[in-house]
């Protein structure tokens, strides 16, 4: 009895014996799992800091830096395909070097156009031929709605443009001692002769464009280039008056210059001597101008009579293609473009013709 107690004993002993075996066994899995676990955390922590340190998130800068490396790129993958002198922006808005405006590319064809005036006279079919040339399509003369007018007026400033770069020039010169001053009546006559000589490439042809300056709507901006041209004139000759005589003065210059213009389209003397004697003569009353209100009318009257005389003049055959009555009439507006008093002396001066 005592011996099956013993074993008894003995059994329950060896079930807990088994059970604390086991549940350390549990245990023992149980942390094992736990460390696994948390090894593997710490790995996987080690390994983000790792690829943190070696490749770091882009900055602002290089973001941006690689928005604008792709983006010109872009442009000039894009650019290569395009045509010269195109348009196009970049992201900022800014045009890229090859841009031209449409008053640059109109600027372009009219000059290429003066090339063919000799052939084709001032016409849209000289823009045209230009615009060929320029590889552009002959409906580019589309692009100027005055036709045969944009021409002309472009030839006229820039022929104006050259002028006054040359006497600004000139006038730098004298200032730095390398030449001498020319005395008003030398240098007004060098400076008109200069003007009028640039249209001796288009002689033949330059009537047809005067009688385009002539036109309605041309003849405001016919009336700027002149008063502009006579100004820049008479300011390199030294005037620098404020009183009548600055009215007075280029008023009488414009009627000169168009005068002698007169005369020189029907001019067949040797590189237009009569031309440049006429001028003369002109330019020596300008200068000998009075300054009292009696000889500003008398002066008036001096440039009225040299425009009817002008008017006399216009009898060959290249001044058919054009009535001399509008020419005269730009005379007589330009003069009253400068001064009020001219009025009612080139009123009268009207009906002459």
């Amino acid at each position: 009895m005592a011996a099956l107690i013993r074993g008894l004993r003995a059994g329950r002993a060896l079930r807990g014996l088994g059970g604390v075996a086991v549940q350390g066994t549990v245990s023992l899995q149980c942390s094992n799992v736990r460390r696994g676990f948390h090894r593997a955390a710490l790995l996987r922590l080690a390994s983000d800091s790792k690829s943190d340190t070696s490749v770091p998130p882009p900055s602002y800068h290089e973001v941006h830096t690689a928005g604008e490396s792709s983006s010109s790129s872009a442009q000039g993958e894009s650019s290569e395909d395009a045509q010269p002198n195109t348009s196009f922006q970049d992201q900022s808005g800014e045009h890229g070097e090859d841009y031209e405006t449409e008053e640059q590319l109109q600027a372009r064809i009219l000059t290429a156009a003066l090339e063919f005036v000799p052939q084709h006279g001032w016409t849209v079919e000289a823009i045209a031929a230009a615009a060929e040339t320029l590889g552009l399509s002959s409906a580019s003369t589309g692009m100027f709605n005055n036709g045969a007018g944009d021409l002309v007026l472009h030839f006229v400033a820039q022929c104006n443009a050259q002028l006054a770069e040359t006497l600004a020039e000139q006038n730098n010169q004298v200032q730095l001692g390398q030449s001498e001053a020319k005395k008003t009546a030398e240098f007004l006559k060098d400076a008109v002769e200069t003007r009028l000589r640039m249209l001796i490439p288009y002689i033949d042809t330059w009537p047809q464009a005067m009688s385009i300056l002539l036109l309605p709507h041309n003849i405001p901006d016919s009336l700027k280039h002149l008063s502009t041209m006579v100004d820049d004139i008479w300011y390199y000759a030294g005037d620098r008056s404020t009183d009548v005589n600055w009215y007075t003065r280029r008023a009488a210059l414009t009627g000169i210059y168009n005068t002698t213009e007169l005369v020189m389209v029907q001019d067949s003397s040797p590189d237009f001597e009569e031309t440049w004697a006429f001028l003369d003569n002109r330019i020596k009353d300008v200068v000998n101008m009075a300054n009292t209100a009696k000889q500003v009318q008398a002066t008036g009257e001096a440039v009225v009579q040299g425009l009817m005389g002008a008017a006399i003049t216009v009898t060959t055959q290249k001044m058919i293609q054009f009535p001399e009555r509008n020419i005269l009439a730009l005379t007589i507006m330009s003069c009253l473009y400068f001064s009020d008093y001219m009025k009612e002396k080139c009123l009268a001066c009207l009906s002459f013709t």
